[in-house]
């Protein structure tokens, strides 16, 4: 069964067919600050459409751990899957993301899951697009909502 498309929620989603949907976590150091200069990096190899407002959410999962900052980012990039998806790794560790976490939904410096991707369904490895929880989370579908 093919997973929700999340590009259903823009109004004008038809226009969307070469474009991303980011979002981005964050709950460890100053996240927000963090957020203005993942901004400045992304901006560096794709065009930047919209973002939606930041948002505070609990955790889930491991919920003895601060508060969750949220928001979803729409861009368009040249870069083909692989490559993008190694973009936002570095981008992770270069905001100090360690990739082997002490435990199962620990704290994250940054978190970016590819929620959408060029209107493609795309299964690489760990990789699944849409995202497999995208519609299960309020941090994902509430900003999402709000970035038309």
């Amino acid at each position: 069964m093919r997973k929700p498309n999340p590009y259903h929620l823009f109004k004008a989603y038809n226009k969307l067919k070469d474009s991303v949907i980011l979002g981005v976590g964050a709950n460890c150091g100053e996240s927000l600050v963090r957020f203005w200069k993942l901004l400045k990096r992304l901006s560096c190899k794709n065009v930047i459409i919209a973002t939606s407002p930041i948002l505070k959410n609990p955790a889930f999962g491991y919920t003895e751990q601060p508060d969750f900052y949220n928001k979803i980012i729409w861009l368009k990039t040249r870069l083909g899957i692989a490559d993008f998806w190694s973009f936002c790794a570095y981008l992770e560790r270069y905001f100090g993301r360690e990739r082997k976490r002490p435990f199962k939904n620990a704290p994250r410096t940054l978190d970016l899951d590819i929620i959408a991707f060029k209107g493609k369904h795309i299964i690489l490895g760990d990789l699944e697009i849409p995202h497999r929880a995208w519609s299960e989370r309020q941090s994902v579908w509430i900003p999402l909502t709000h970035c038309n």
